[in-house]
């Protein structure tokens, strides 16, 4: 499946890389699935045109099998991994992540996966090796009970025997907030000295939507026609509840583009923030809303509209050890 690359202009998306770059973007993260290839591709037009010295080449491996019995079939991987250094015209990555958790029954695959991997960094083909974080994470909650500490007990299982140097994590204006006694994934994270990259900052575009518009249709082709996230209902409540926002801040992609990076970059000003974009217009909005940063007093008021029942400033959560 072409994850994301409903209607995609590639001359108009190969506009934005041009664009982003010269607004200063140095980090470039794409993966195999995103357009079965076509973003590696794009991303490897970039490289020819203005050199490899200076980029930071991310790219995934995880849920294209083609015909090996598994995705993470170490064989499979460095299938993949050649391919992708063919598609962006280069002869090393500085992060290669592990796209997907799922390592089959009983996690079979996933020593073979980390061996692949850290064979990889030996040798030079990559500088860092990444790891999906789950969307919600507290430390404490594999000390509970039910489905909720058994993910979480597994996911830091993962975490123990892939030890990544990067973890990418889903945050944003509509992220869950956790309380103080409460360890998230960036003080997880801080604590590791695992480096982190926010994926998802702007809602894959649904933050930046105007409501007054019908929501953009997918074809079956699209990972986002079947995305709960993009279902009416669920566009509703996005609605919902960044009205207090749109409210007092306006509608406009800039102004809410600049809201939402900005809030992001304040909770963890340690992190990288991944931003997608179509062309060179949305990427040139999206980076040129961070010439104003959002002031303190700014965050507190974003903080108290979107989550009236917490405060802005979290008391750092214990920095408890595992493993």
């Amino acid at each position: 499946m072409p994850i994301g690359w409903d209607d995609v202009d590639p001359d108009q998306a190969y506009a934005g890389l041009l664009r982003a770059h010269e607004l200063g973007v140095t980090l470039f993260d794409t993966a195999d699935v995103y357009g079965l290839g076509r973003s590696e591709r794009l991303l490897g037009r970039l490289v020819r045109d203005i050199g490899r010295d200076g980029l930071v080449l991310s790219s995934k491996v995880g849920y294209f099998a083609g015909t090996a019995r598994h995705p993470y079939q170490p064989e499979q991987i460095r299938r993949q991994f050649d391919t992708t250094l063919d598609n962006l015209g280069t002869d090393h990555l500085n992060l290669y992540f592990l796209h997907s958790t799922d390592f089959g029954p009983d996690d079979e695959y996933l020593p073979g996966a980390v061996a692949a991997l850290r064979e990889l960094r030996e040798q030079g083909m990559i500088d860092a090796i990444g790891l999906c974080a789950p969307h919600t994470f507290a430390l404490e909650w594999a000390d509970g009970t039910g489905p909720r500490a058994a993910e979480t007990g597994r996911w830091l299982r993962l975490f123990d025997q892939v030890r990544p140097d990067v973890m990418t994590v889903r945050y944003n204006l509509l992220s869950p907030r956790y309380p103080a006694q409460e360890t998230d994934i960036f003080t997880f994270a801080r604590h590791h000295q695992v480096g982190v990259l926010i994926k998802q900052a702007l809602g894959q575009g649904l933050i930046l939507r105007d409501p007054n518009r019908s929501p953009r249709g997918f074809s079956p082709a699209d990972h986002r026609s079947r995305d709960r996230d993009f279902q009416p209902t669920a566009l509703a409540e996005i609605d919902r509840r960044l009205a207090p926002l749109r409210g007092r801040f306006g509608t406009s992609p800039a102004a809410l583009a600049r809201i939402a990076l900005g809030y992001a970059l304040r909770h963890a000003p340690d992190a990288a923030v991944l931003v997608g974009f179509r062309d060179a217009d949305q990427i040139t909005t999206t980076l040129t809303s961070l010439d104003t940063p959002l002031h303190p007093d700014e965050v507190v008021e974003i903080t108290a509209l979107l989550h009236p029942d917490t405060h802005d400033e979290r008391t750092p959560a214990r920095a408890v050890h595992r493993g």
